[in-house]
C-alpha cells in the first residue's frame, strides 16, 4: 500500500488549524517540496524552516483556499494555469 503523502500534507495543515496549532513538521520529499514552495507563494502558509538532521520542514500556517494542480510544466496553482492557458490534474483543494 502507498503512501498518499499530499493528503498527509493537507490533514496535517487541517488538524493544525483545528486545533490552533501555529507550526507542523512534515516530511522533507520532491513533492512535499513543491507543495510547500506554492503554499507560501500563495501567502497560506506564513514560513518554512528546513530542520536539516532530521530532514523535516516546518511550516508556519496562515492564509485563504488555493487549488494545485500537476501540469506538464511542473505543480502550480489554478490561478497560474489559467494564466499560462494549460490544463492539469487536480491534486488538492486548500482553502
Amino acid at each position: 500500500m502507498g503512501k498518499d503523502t499530499i493528503a498527509d500534507i493537507i490533514t496535517s495543515i487541517r488538524n493544525a488549524d483545528m486545533n490552533r496549532k501555529e507550526t507542523i513538521q512534515i516530511g522533507s520529499t520532491n513533492i512535499t517540496k513543491n507543495i510547500v514552495k506554492i503554499l507560501l507563494r500563495e501567502v497560506f502558509i506564513d514560513n518554512v524552516r528546513k530542520h536539516w538532521e532530521r530532514n523535516k520542514y516546518f511550516l508556519i500556517l496562515g492564509g485563504m483556499g488555493i487549488v494545485i494542480l500537476s501540469t506538464s510544466q511542473g505543480r502550480m496553482t489554478d490561478w497560474e494555469a489559467r494564466l499560462e492557458g494549460i490544463g492539469g490534474e487536480i491534486l488538492c483543494y486548500i482553502w
